[in-house]
């Protein structure tokens, strides 16, 4: 709402004075080569926002539910588009926009649906695209689902890249390390706040660069990407976060959220004719609205 789309932005702009030729729209070739280009590129910003502890600040938000359904692929950082245009940029010298932009989308629809517990094993495709068994995966904090499958429609990527993981043992879903909190503000910046405090707390400079540009289980001492043997084991004992609540509060909550999203809605619709001012307000009382259900369903 308050931004407009730097995806699109920075690949007009490298288009327009950077491009080396120009792949004709109408070929099926370029549709072709798109989605294979557009799905590589998110391979690789998915596996370094993992890799990486500044960009896994923002991602681990997608990360941090405890259930797998679909609401789960809403679960999003404010932070992490601000990064991810930066991986398109490459086909923005050859391929245009217009074609870009259509399999962009259709990406990130494909992703919404294999968030899902519902479908178990869809055949010969479990081959060639990410299915929800494979994502499933992704999503599990059991040692051996950590840093597998980041493929978005095709899983190829990770089984050309050595990232592959089938599903295997039942997958417990969340971070390695619960935050236990359902307030949308604090999963959204307490992780910056560790880099920040982990930062200053590091002896060394270079060591400090570290702790904002290796993975999120680094140390000194340790490899780039931590040690596996550190990662919780599982006990198949774990309970999801899920704090008991009065009737009423639930019910409230629907209500209030109802009223949230049809102003959200109007806010979309409107937003071309309201001033930053009136468009920061009503995001402001979105926000605290979102924070404020967090907070009842901890009973706080």
């Amino acid at each position: 709402v308050l931004f407009r789309s730097i995806e699109l932005i920075s690949y007009i702009y490298v288009w327009n004075n950077y491009r080396l030729f120009e792949l004709p729209w109408d070929s099926q070739w370029t549709w072709y080569l798109t989605l294979l280009g557009v799905d590589l590129a998110y391979y690789w910003f998915h596996r370094v926002s993992h890799e990486v502890n500044i960009l896994w600040a923002a991602h681990q938000v997608h990360h941090s539910s405890e259930d797998y359904n679909l609401f789960t692929a809403l679960r999003q950082s404010v932070l992490q588009k601000y990064t991810s245009w930066i991986f398109n940029l490459p086909m923005a010298l050859f391929i245009p926009p217009s074609v870009f932009a259509v399999h962009l989308q259709f990406n990130l629809l494909y992703q919404f649906w294999i968030h899902t517990e519902v479908i178990t094993k869809l055949g010969p495709l479990e081959w060639v695209l990410n299915t929800p068994s494979h994502h499933r995966v992704h999503h599990g904090r059991n040692p051996y689902c950590i840093d597998k499958n980041y493929g978005g429609t095709l899983i190829i990527w990770d089984r050309i890249f050595g990232t592959f993981e089938a599903e295997d043992a039942k997958v417990v879903y969340g971070l390695t390390h619960p935050v236990n909190s359902f307030d949308p503000v604090m999963l959204q910046l307490r992780p910056l706040a560790h880099i920040w405090n982990t930062f200053w707390a590091t002896p060394g400079f270079c060591n400090k660069l570290s702790v904002i540009f290796k993975g999120p289980g680094w140390g000194p001492g340790k490899p780039r990407l931590g040690l596996p043997e550190e990662i919780p084991v599982i006990t198949g004992k774990e309970v999801p976060f899920n704090p008991s609540v009065p009737a009423y509060l639930n019910c409230y909550a629907v209500v209030h959220f109802a009223v949230i999203m049809d102003l959200y809605t109007e806010l979309l619709g409107t937003v071309t004719t309201l001033s930053q001012g009136t468009i920061l307000l009503r995001i402001g009382f979105i926000i605290l609205s979102l924070t404020s259900f967090g907070l009842l369903m901890e009973n706080r």
